[in-house]
């Protein structure tokens, strides 16, 4: 069986968003964990739950590097959250993160997450600012195409801006490699990663 696991990281996230993706999903037999995570402590637990992961879906807000909550008790940068994701090891073969938050979809954000863990294979999410609403539509069509017409993600994604004009993407990390621009952005976040891996080993 398919899982998917949901971490809210955010108070205000519209819980109608939460409901109506892991809703969506058990139509096509896949299982859903939730947590609510409000402190970075609050996301190891989550992540070393003893489960691995078709899906993992990240309901926040976010920017270019990084993502968190109003309150400011969670701020994570997308380096910082690839490394948690590696050191857990709770993904399975080629599963998909999907960035439920504005900019989750901007090449950096999946340069960065490529670089840092190699066994991220699928990054999604909007290029934009978006609102709730536009999320929820956005990742619905995504899935259906991915789950029930079993189109390739990218693809999936493409059909998602075609129906609703919304920029959501889909990044291959082996498209990514073959990127010049990629390489040149892992030169440049190096000492980044090394970082984020020496913090999460503390």
């Amino acid at each position: 069986m398919k899982t998917l696991l949901v971490l809210v990281a955010s108070e205000d996230i519209e819980q109608a968003e939460v409901k109506n993706i892991t809703s969506q999903i058990e139509l096509y037999g896949i299982k859903s964990d939730q947590y609510d995570v409000k402190t970075k402590n609050d996301l190891t637990k989550a992540l070393h739950n003893g489960s691995k992961y078709d899906y993992i879906y990240l309901a926040t807000h976010g920017c270019d590097t990084n993502f968190g909550n109003i309150s400011g008790t969670l701020n994570i940068t997308w380096i910082q959250f690839a490394a948690m994701i590696c050191a857990s090891e709770c993904y399975k073969a080629n599963s998909i993160f999907l960035h439920s938050c504005c900019r989750g979809g901007l090449n950096q954000v999946a340069w960065k997450m490529f670089n840092c863990c190699e066994q991220i294979e699928f990054v999604c999410g909007p290029r934009n600012n978006i609102t709730p609403l536009d999320l929820i539509i956005a990742f619905n069509l995504f899935l259906f195409h991915v789950e029930v017409r079993k189109l390739d993600p990218v693809v999936a994604a493409d059909k998602v801006r075609d129906a609703i004009d919304i920029r959501l993407v889909c990044y291959d990390r082996l498209d990514a490699e073959a990127d010049p621009a990629y390489l040149k952005h892992c030169e440049l976040i190096a000492e980044e990663v090394d970082e984020a891996f020496s913090d999460y080993d503390e």
